[in-house]
């Protein structure tokens, strides 16, 4: 590890400077097989290294020429059918040395365009894209552009020490609950407040505080994002059987559209939330 580089867009315009073919952007793909897969990286300017041995997908390099290095990632198809048509893709970048679930956790909250997860001390960086409803050859190159930036960005043993670890009063008050759900103890966490990949935000509403021991577990390894916080019921209006919480939306929300009532009606706002009458906004 050798380079720090200052901005995320920045670093971003500097990977698409390389000669890029965009003659397919506007292209809207379901699935992905391999040669698209291959398209996507060669259409960056990327070399590709080889096919995977198992699967769908292939190791790339990025060569900044500016600076003389490179950068060596994968594409794979997930959830692929026998006709090797996959319907998801997944981006990643390995960096192999000592890394801690601490580390982990720090990157996670720094940048939710990625997930930061802790495999035999390798740090690896992933970005997964669901296919099902369609994304265009173009929104699935800039995905790729912003995880090859973020992974430029803390490509360094330096930048990573001196990123301020946020102070324990800074975190997140979580709130497990507990293990009632119909999942529970299963290895996975099915709550909807914690995330892993890029799933929306209704993804198992009915499991929120249901699945407590798996999804402590997975956060506390770095393993998940917690992306929905409901709060506490400090608010004027909490406890009236209605959202009032103004980052909600849906027929299950109030009137009421006040900063102040942000994080504040917990009780009702997760009421509304599990049984899908407010989304986030």
């Amino acid at each position: 590890m050798k380079r720090l580089f200052a901005c995320l867009f920045g670093l971003g315009a500097a990977l698409g400077a390389a000669a890029e073919d965009t003659s397919r952007n506007d292209e809207l793909v379901t699935s992905m097989d391999q040669a698209t897969i291959e398209f996507v990286a060669e259409s960056l300017g990327h070399s590709i290294r080889r096919p995977l041995e198992d699967g769908v997908g292939l190791l790339a390099v990025y060569t900044n020429e500016a600076r003389e290095d490179e950068l060596i990632y994968a594409l794979q198809g997930k959830a692929c059918g026998d006709d090797a048509n996959c319907l998801g893709l997944e981006m990643f970048v390995i960096f192999n040395g000592t890394f801690d679930t601490e580390m982990a956790n720090r990157l996670n909250q720094r940048w939710s365009a990625i997930k930061a997860t802790i495999t035999n001390d390798d740090l690896y960086l992933t970005r997964y894209l669901i296919l099902d409803d369609g994304q265009t050859i173009g929104n699935i190159r800039t995905n790729l552009l912003n995880t090859l930036a973020i992974a430029e960005l803390i490509d360094e043993e330096s930048a990573l020490a001196q990123a301020p670890a946020p102070a324990a009063e800074d975190l997140p008050k979580v709130v497990y609950g507990d293990d009632s759900g119909t999942y529970a103890n299963d290895g996975a966490c099915d709550d909807a407040r914690f995330i892993s990949t890029n799933e929306e935000w209704g993804y198992h509403r009915q499991h929120i505080l249901k699945d407590a021991s798996d999804c402590e577990t997975l956060y506390l390894r770095g393993e998940l994002t917690l992306h929905l916080e409901f709060g506490d019921n400090t608010g004027d209006l909490a406890n009236n059987s209605v959202c009032d919480d103004p980052r909600f939306v849906g027929e299950g929300r109030s009137a009421v559209n006040l900063d102040a009532y942000t994080k504040k009606d917990a009780a009702d706002c997760l009421a509304a939330y599990s049984i899908g009458t407010v989304n986030r906004s």
